[in-house]
């Protein structure tokens, strides 16, 4: 699919980089593994000339949820009824708190030719490999492979001190100092000065790491809306109609007292998220497990 996608890249223009997956590999960032889909960051400007141009040969989004209208989704995964994998394209990468455009011009600088396949593709290089593998990371530590590859990049910038340094370099030009701060404090590199970020950014993004569930990526949603329009939304995020709920969460079961039990460990997850991501606003980012 990474053939598929520099060919279409190629073919109208459009700049994209290949990120994750066997890039990363090839990096030496990630131990290898088996993958589903292939990640691609676009340029964000011709993001939708790009599905659009995915859609003319029969790909098409995995599936629309209703919450992705309220949440803003940093990648649409799409699917061919022919093909067992999916492309995840990105507009943007979540934890760059610059512009988006400001970020991938600065992705773009770190890009390099990979051969994979006997087919040239353009992804990133070792520096923003690690920014976007220790952002990937940092948002999800809890869960148990993430940790592991989190401790195998950890370990290969304590090895590689000039990728660490350069790292520090491009988090501050990507406003990504204080989100990536417990990777470069793992590896032993200090921040460096850089553009101003906006601080309700840096909070969404703690909000958005302190906890599995959404509760904290909906605080950010709640946070942007009128007051106005909360009693309504609250309605609907809180206990979402049957149909909608099913379509997040098809494993819920087909009965109704199922249903309900479902609902109510859902409420409890995002009670627990809730608090914690209240706590994390107001205080530091995730420590890492290697600080």
């Amino acid at each position: 699919m990474s053939a598929l996608t520099s060919f279409i890249a190629r073919r109208s223009g459009i700049r994209i980089l290949l990120i994750k997956g066997l890039v990363a590999e090839e990096l030496k960032l990630r131990p290898a593994r088996g993958y589903a889909d292939v990640d691609v960051l676009v340029e964000p400007a011709r993001f939708d000339e790009f599905i659009e141009q995915l859609a003319r040969i029969g790909w098409h989004e995995r599936v629309h949820l209703w919450l992705f209208d309220r949440i803003d989704e940093h990648s649409m995964a799409v699917i061919h009824d022919n093909w067992p994998i999916d492309i995840d394209v990105h507009r943007y990468f979540p934890g760059f708190l610059r512009s988006p455009e400001d970020v991938f011009e600065q992705l773009w600088e770190h890009r390099q030719a990979f051969t994979i396949a006997a087919t040239e593709r353009t992804g990133t290089d070792a520096v923003a490999g690690a920014a976007i593998l220790g952002l990937h990371s940092l948002r999800s530590l809890h869960y148990e492979r993430t940790s592991r590859e989190y401790t195998f990049l950890v370990d290969q910038l304590r090895a590689d001190p000039e990728t660490a340094e350069a790292l520090a370099e491009l988090a501050a030009q990507t406003g990504s100092s204080e989100t990536l701060s417990p990777l470069l404090s793992a590896v032993g590199v200090p921040p460096r000065p850089g553009p101003a970020i906006d601080r309700h950014d840096l909070a969404a993004w703690r909000r958005r790491t302190a906890h599995p569930s959404r509760a904290g990526e909906w605080m950010t949603y709640f946070s942007r809306i009128p007051v106005r329009r909360w009693p309504g939304e609250l309605r609907v995020v809180i206990w979402p109609p049957r149909e909608l709920y099913l379509q997040d969460h098809p494993d819920a079961g087909a009965t109704r007292a199922g249903l309900i039990r479902h609902r109510i460990r859902r409420l409890g997850r995002g009670a627990v998220g809730v608090a914690k991501a209240l706590f994390a606003t107001n205080g530091r980012a995730p420590r890492s497990p290697h600080e």
